[in-house]
């Protein structure tokens, strides 16, 4: 007899909670916790958003998509809190490029963007990047690595950034408006 998207959910939650002692404590990054996200119905109706939750995780960096999963609420919902109070959502980045000969370490959403800004020159496509920085004694991770992730002191850049800037708490974001 199969099991119900519940029961299976119910069974990763026992396995956490003997792992982590409560389900409370687990991260929410974890890949069994995002499975049991993804068991459960997320849409039901809920008439109030839980909005200090929605904010302290849009804070560390979430997207609108992985708060709305962890919330129980729609994408929609959240993207609507979101413009409503002029909230701006955090971009998640895809790269950390660290220096061999120092401890510097960088975390860019795009690699040729990263490699122009660390190389001052320009490159078309992300394998020539990754190829150039390499040379010049870098190591490339790619990942997802969310805003609360990235360790203070580390330096960042945007697309829309022309420099880069060092993380210095949760508030240290800087936006395009910012700029």
């Amino acid at each position: 007899m199969a099991l119900t998207n519940y029961q299976r959910a119910l069974v990763i939650i026992h396995k956490l909670e003997k792992r982590f002692g409560s389900i409370t404590k687990v991260p929410d990054y974890d890949p069994k916790m995002q499975e049991i996200h993804r068991l459960l119905p997320l849409d039901r109706p809920s008439n109030a958003v839980n909005y200090e939750r929605v904010s302290w995780l849009n804070r560390k960096g979430y997207s609108i998509a992985h708060i709305a999963q962890v919330t129980h609420h729609s994408k929609a919902a959240i993207s609507k809190y979101f413009s409503t109070y002029n909230i701006k959502s955090k971009q998640a980045f895809k790269y950390r490029v660290k220096s061999s000969s120092s401890t510097a370490v960088y975390y860019d959403t795009s690699l040729i963007h990263l490699t122009n800004l660390l190389l001052h020159r320009t490159f078309s496509n992300t394998a020539a990047a990754k190829r150039q920085l390499n040379m010049h004694g870098f190591s490339v991770k790619k990942s997802f690595y969310v805003w609360y992730q990235i360790p203070d002191g580390a330096y960042y850049t945007l697309n829309y950034l022309d420099h880069f800037a060092i993380k210095n708490g949760l508030d240290s974001y800087i936006y395009e408006e910012d700029c």
